[in-house]
């Protein structure tokens, strides 16, 4: 039988007896049966030690000392996270006690600065996107996909729903997650790296022929920039196809990328979804993350939003300014099994530093910024074209993440010589031969890029 530790567990054995004789069961081990047992502990962990805190303290820094961190390297892995410089005054600022400790506020109106902060987040994200609506807030870019692609489905009541063009294979996991498990449907349409508007539009003709009541197509979702960097010829067109069979239009963007080229709105978008770690937030080996999703004002489209919307009112008997939190659709509150979304963890504390990042900035900043990763991309992308053996910007025009093709070399070669010399060099993508996707950031001196690009000739 399964042995439980009393200091672990607060039920006493005499309590544990009562559940399993309510419940019918004879033993914890039957209890939890589903199980595999090939996944069973058989005996206890042989762990090193038992050790005082200063000498584990040394056995944790030994091991960490064998890992590498883009801190210590040149790094140019992206695809919707990355390294950047993050200014030392966010970092001041995120420490003080009542920033730092936040979270969802249970008697919300009590806490009159976060809701305030978190207002001036959804203010400014709704400018920077040109959308009128922003909720507060998503657990990264993924679940953003997943939730807006659900929201769609709810608004048209359709089943369908297609994702095109280069999307991040992790993103197209987690969407079919949130989608299939509930009856939904996913057309994916990636054709030579493009967004395919021939395909497209063969399958919106099809639609298009069969009566209104029999259409099943809720929307679209596409990425300007795509995974692969690359920005669509014409989004517009594709947005109207949409539209034009009562489907709406979602889009994926870098929030940064916004600095000099059109926010989604301008070409039809009815929804925006994004990744807010690249608004200041370090990477934090994978979390907390910050899910952006925006939308066109509709009342009805509102209502069908995930999460949270902070609005801002007068104090009763007052001309102050007064916030409270809008719309809360969570099952945990009010809607219970109505809920648009499970999301229950709040990302306060990266929303925050979002908006400190995004204060800080200003709109000057992130047009400077944008322009700056722009250029060293392109630049390195001409010094590795420059290079035998090298095929770089494979997919173009592009913003500031790349696809580059090695020739004659694997994907692990590449990648162990590159790490020893303490580079990464960005991610594999699917395709023939060596295949990888470079993000160039603010962090990258000219002198990381071009001793990079001498690296690159020496290997090959």
């Amino acid at each position: 039988m399964t042995e439980f530790y009393e200091s672990y567990i607060g039920t006493s054995q005499k309590e544990r007896q009562d559940m399993l004789d309510y419940l019918n069961k004879s033993s914890i081990d039957e209890l939890f049966s589903e199980i595999p047992e090939s996944i069973y502990l058989k005996e206890p962990l042989t762990l090193p030690g038992p050790y005082s805190e200063s000498e584990l303290s040394r056995l944790f820094a030994t091991i960490a000392s064998k890992s590498k961190n883009p801190s210590s390297v040149v790094s140019f892995v992206g695809g919707g996270l990355k390294e950047q410089y993050i200014p030392a005054m966010i970092e001041e600022l995120m420490r003080r006690g009542e920033l730092y400790t936040s979270y969802t506020p249970y008697q919300p109106e009590i806490s009159q600065g976060m809701l305030q902060i978190l207002f001036e987040y959804q203010s400014m994200v709704a400018e920077l996107l040109d959308m009128e609506v922003v909720n507060a807030s998503m657990y990264d870019w993924a679940s953003a996909v997943g939730e807006v692609l659900l929201v769609m489905c709810r608004i048209t009541r359709r089943k369908r729903v297609i994702l095109a063009g280069p999307i991040s294979p992790k993103r197209i996991a987690v969407a079919k997650s949130y989608l299939e498990p509930s009856g939904h449907e996913i057309i994916i349409i990636n054709e030579d790296g493009y967004l395919a508007l021939d395909h497209l539009s063969k399958i919106i003709e099809e639609e298009k022929s069969l009566p209104a009541k029999n259409q099943t197509i809720a929307g679209i979702y596409f990425e300007v920039p795509s995974y692969y960097g690359t920005f669509p010829d014409q989004p517009q067109s594709l947005a109207d196809m949409i539209h034009d069979i009562g489907g709406l239009v979602s889009v994926g963007v870098d929030p940064i990328s916004l600095g000099i080229i059109e926010p989604p709105s301008h070409y039809g978008a009815d929804f925006a979804v994004g990744e807010g770690q690249l608004l200041g937030n370090a990477i934090n080996t994978g979390g907390p993350l910050l899910g952006i999703l925006a939308a066109k004002y509709d009342k009805k489209w509102i209502r069908q939003l995930p999460g949270r919307l902070i609005g801002k009112t007068k104090e009763l008997n007052s001309e102050l300014p007064g916030y409270c939190i809008t719309l809360s659709t969570r099952e945990q509150h009010i809607r219970r099994d109505k809920a648009t979304s499970n999301i229950c963890t709040n990302e306060s504390i990266t929303a925050v530093n979002a908006a400190i990042y995004l204060a800080a900035l200003g709109k000057q900043g992130i047009i400077e910024l944008a322009q700056n990763l722009m250029d060293k991309a392109h630049y390195l992308s001409t010094e590795l074209n420059n290079l035998d053996g090298v095929t770089s910007a494979v997919y173009e025009p592009f913003f500031n993440e790349f696809v580059v093709k090695f020739e004659n070399i694997s994907h692990e070669s590449l990648e162990e010589k590159c790490v020893k010399s303490n580079y990464f060099p960005g991610i594999p993508v699917e395709g023939d031969g060596c295949l990888r996707l470079f993000s160039v950031s603010e962090v990258h001196s000219k002198d990381n890029l071009d001793n990079f690009v001498t690296f690159i000739k020496e290997v090959l």
